[in-house]
């Protein structure tokens, strides 16, 4: 149900019906005063604890004419005004003299502030059912001329009323003493005190922050006086080369203490000897720093790309530009400033790691160094801002001044780094990426969703984070137009600005939306960490953008694959990183122009099991496409590469034999059903995943293995790839009765037989845990498996243990360690691992091929090896393969008629492999 949907909330009052119909309307989440943040917070706290009864009390009464007393604070007039338009009330706000006259047109809500300016007779300058709102009154004070009220907020605050109405009744019910009124007054009275209280607490929070900026700038210009003097110093103490006859001795002086102290600055920030030139030594220090702290751009381009250098194994460290000094600089080995503007203070900064040989990279997310396109037709938020497009092209002139005194220059999309280039030719392509909290929190708000019965609706929304993209929206507009029109379940889902402010899109430039205003569901901005959870209320996602634009060309893919992980598919337009990101009619749309944008739209409006798939298999792709296990593997060569001409060759090498280094493909998953579903919403690290195939006189023994588990919490999922046998009903029967010790437990039938990769993939493609591992139904688990598993994977892309045998033959399995190339002459590492589900994605699943099965899982290890993602071997025995007659091995992969098939596949597949045994062997 929509917030604005919800049924009244405000509690029944006894014996008094009448005060319960006007009250009930108070209840409601859209006049909630936590929802009507005022605009303005006055610095007096009494003054600021007052003012979420005043909109209360404003909201009820909806008065046509206000009064307020002589030199009130700005915040009371500033309140009322927002009250009045937020509930579209026609009532006017008149400031009274210091002695009014009765006037001639009496008013129907007054608020005095009575602790500086007493009024003896206020109830003269009200209407027949007027009330007055006195601030200062204390507890006893009696108003004479009808109901009335004292609340314990501000200085003390009373509400009185002159006849019957909402205001009568309220007071009233905060004048009740009934111990079973359940007491509702002073939880009212408590409420509105503690909102009060934390009005007043951010006025604070607001001065402390701007006394804060004020000390950060004074502390700012001093490091930079002390680094410049630094500096100086270092010029002045470097020695001189050493002439042909030495200079004559000067003469002999007593250094001071400051000459003391700038000598050893001199002797510490000299550079290096000439065996290490600069930008030729080994790299293990990165400094990042952002030159927009406040903006979101900082967590994608600063804090993500940090983490992702020490997850490539280099030490690296994030700070604001205004906060970095003469140690850090010491420190780094590479900096790379992201969006930082030319300045003394960056001079200083570049000049110090010039001095000792430090590599300085320079990063953009937008095209923010060309000032030639700092128009208002190319960049809507010039216009949409009214930012003075000289004071654009002077932060343009800065950042590309910046840009040119670096050694190289990173960016997320090849289109900007093509724009880069002919500013420093080394350019790397880092793209924007997302972190585990926001994949965590994206599948959760996701299975949350799922866990609630729909209502009906589509909702398409239009995620944008700021008041800049008025014209790209208007690239969907008519299409979308045309959707609403055919289509009255569609909803818009907009955004604005927090407290239901002013929306980021500028609906008042677009009177075509007017007739479906009804329709429009308007969300509050919410803080960057929580964004997955509105994506996930969203039936579709749009990204429109302004093709052929050489500003939004270069945009990033972010609001694709963030869509994707929250589990919505998206249609966006074809510029360059869209249409590398987007496979059209796998992943998303493509659309440009009113009728591609309505035919996108209308066939996932119509088509509900289309955009499962459709965000299903955009989910699988953006895993490791944007996941930060390959911006890892992106930044580890590329840093390394320079250090040296023999390190640069070996980064090339790297980057051109992999290509664009996507997923493989898209995992294909075989249509299946649930037979079962049943979720705490808890958050487990591992799923289990049994596969069975008219296995029911084993699989039983299978799922008491996963039971039995020491691992907590931990999900399960069962696969029935369309058994024949009654493996079906056994499995459904085992949920029931153990469902309570899995976090999540699911119970899918494959619509028909997929096989093995297939019956695999489903299993994979339904989980929603980090890491899953795959137990055929035949085999059994140790009970210290997972949670072993679990502590080694680390990084890797799989973890495998050793597997002992049982049955008809004994031994050991999976004995050996990890090397790549141990793959080349045949499988050593069998299907009973711990998987990652970013690499199962990155590798594009198990193949599904009915006529080749059987080597699905060394077909997944020989792919991840192709991406240089890692297994590990894990040296203790924590699984068991059962060998028998019945076995798939037995039965069909090592027949003379499917193995030469298989090992085909597997050599087109890989053309390194040369295997040892492509012949059919004799397990027994």
């Amino acid at each position: 149900m929509d917030t604005d949907e919800r049924p009244p909330s405000f509690p029944p009052l006894r014996g008094h019906p009448r005060m319960a119909d006007h009250l009930a309307l108070l209840g409601r989440d859209a006049l909630d005063p936590f929802f009507c943040a005022p605009p303005v917070l006055d610095p007096d706290p009494a003054t600021c604890a007052i003012l979420p009864f005043l909109a209360w009390v404003t909201t009820l009464a909806r008065p046509r004419r206000i009064g307020i007393g002589a030199g009130e604070p700005a915040a009371i007039t500033a309140l009322l005004r927002d009250v009045a338009r937020r509930r579209r009330l026609t009532t006017g706000i008149h400031a009274l003299p210091p002695h009014p006259a009765p006037p001639h047109d009496p008013f129907d809500l007054l608020y005095l502030d009575v602790r500086n300016a007493p009024m003896a007779h206020p109830a003269s300058l009200l209407t027949a059912r007027g009330a007055v709102l006195l601030h200062g009154r204390q507890a006893g004070w009696a108003w004479p001329d009808g109901p009335s009220v004292f609340l314990p907020l501000g200085d003390g605050l009373v509400l009185a009323t002159r006849g019957p109405g909402p205001l009568a009744a309220l007071c009233a019910l905060l004048a009740a003493d009934d111990p079973a009124d359940d007491h509702t007054p002073a939880n009212i009275v408590h409420r509105f005190a503690a909102i009060g209280a934390h009005w007043a607490a951010r006025r604070h929070l607001v001065e402390a922050r701007a006394d804060l900026a004020l000390a950060r700038q004074d502390i700012s210009r001093l490091r930079l006086d002390a680094m410049e003097l630094r500096l100086a110093l270092n010029r002045q103490d470097t020695p001189p080369p050493v002439p042909a006859a030495p200079p004559p001795a000067p003469p002999a002086v007593s250094p001071g203490p400051l000459r003391r102290i700038a000598g050893a600055l001199a002797r510490r920030l000299r550079p290096p000897a000439p065996d290490a030139p600069p930008g030729r030594r080994p790299i293990r220090h990165v400094l990042f720093v952002s030159g927009e702290p406040e903006t979101p751009g900082t967590l994608y381009r600063v804090t993500r790309n940090a983490a992702a250098c020490r997850a490539a194994g280099f030490d690296a460290r994030c700070r604001d530009c205004a906060a970095v000094g003469a140690d850090d600089v010491h420190w780094a080995d590479l900096i790379v400033l992201w969006r930082v503007e030319f300045s003394g203070h960056v001079d200083t900064l570049m000049a110090l790691a010039r001095a000792r040989g430090t590599v300085l990279a320079f990063d953009a997310d937008d095209i923010v160094f060309e000032p030639s396109l700092a128009r208002a037709d190319l960049i809507d938020g010039i216009r949409t801002t009214g930012a003075p497009v000289a004071q654009v092209e002077r932060l343009f002139s800065d950042m590309q001044r910046t840009l040119r005194a670096c050694d190289l220059g990173v960016a997320p999309t090849p289109t900007l780094a093509g724009r880069m280039r002919p500013f420093t030719p080394l350019t790397f392509v880092w793209p924007n990426t997302y972190d585990a909290e926001t994949l965590r929190r994206s599948r959760h708000a996701l299975r949350r969703r799922a866990a609630c019965a729909p209502d009906g609706l589509v909702r398409i929304g239009y995620a944008t984070g700021t008041r800049t993209h008025q014209r790209d929206f208007r690239q969907a507009l008519a299409g979308l137009l045309r959707v609403m029109d055919q289509r009255p379940t569609v909803r818009l889902v907009l955004f604005r600005e927090a407290g239901g402010g002013r929306p980021l899109l500028l609906t008042d430039e677009f009177p075509e939306l007017r007739p479906h205003a009804a329709r429009i569901e308007w969300r509050d901005m919410v803080p960057l960490a929580a964004l997955p959870d509105e994506l996930a209320r969203l039936d579709i996602s749009i990204a429109p953008l302004e093709v052929g634009n050489p500003f939004c060309e270069a945009k990033s893919e972010l609001k694709f694959f963030e869509a994707a992980l929250a589990g919505v598919c998206s249609v966006v337009s074809p510029t360059a990183p869209f249409r590398d990101a987007v496979r059209h009619g796998v992943t998303g749309l493509l659309a440009d122009g009113a009728t591609e944008w309505a035919d996108a739209l209308l066939t996932l409006v119509d088509d509900p099991a289309l955009r499962r798939r459709m965000a299903r298999d955009a989910f699988h792709t953006v895993l490791w496409d944007y996941g930060p296990q390959r911006q890892a593997g992106l930044l580890a060569p590329a840093i390394a590469g320079l250090t040296g001409d023999t390190q640069a060759a070996r980064a090339g090498e790297i980057a051109l034999a992999r290509g664009a280094w996507r997923c493989r493909d898209v995992p294909a998953i075989p249509d299946s059903n649930i037979l079962f579903a049943r979720d705490q919403l808890r958050d487990a690290a591992v799923t289990v995943v049994v596969t069975a195939y008219n296995y029911a006189d084993h699989v039983i023994e299978a799922l008491e293995s996963v039971r039995g588990q020491t691992l907590d919490p931990l999900d399960l999922i069962v696969v029935d790839d369309a058994s024949s046998d009654d493996t079906a009903a056994l499995l459904l029967s085992w949920a029931e009765r153990h469902a309570a010790r899995f976090n999540r437990l699911l119970i899918l039938r494959a619509v028909r037989n997929a096989g093995l990769g297939g019956a695999r993939n489903i299993g994979m493609a339904a989980a929603e845990t980090p890491h899953i591992l795959q137990l055929d139904a035949d085999n059994r688990l140790l009970p210290e498996a997972c949670a072993t598993l679990r502590a080694a994977i680390g990084d890797a892309g799989y973890a495998y243990p050793i597997i002992r045998r049982f049955g008809r033959a004994q031994g050991l399995l999976g004995d050996i360690p990890f090397h790549p190339g141990r793959l080349v002459g045949g499988n050593r590492v069998d299907a009973m691992a711990l998987v990652a589900k970013w690499a199962w994605a990155a590798a594009g699943g198990y193949y599904v091929q009915r006529d080749a099965m059987g080597w699905e899982d060394y077909d997944l290890w020989c792919t991840l090896a192709e991406h240089g993602i890692p297994g590990t071997h894990v040296p203790e025995i924590l699984a068991e393969y059962r060998v028998h007659n019945a076995a798939m091995t037995d039965t069909l992969t090592e027949q003379p008629t499917h193995k030469p098939t298989v090992v085909t596949l597997l050599r087109t597949r890989h053309p390194w492999l040369h295997l040892t045994a492509p012949e059919v062997r004799n397990r027994s």
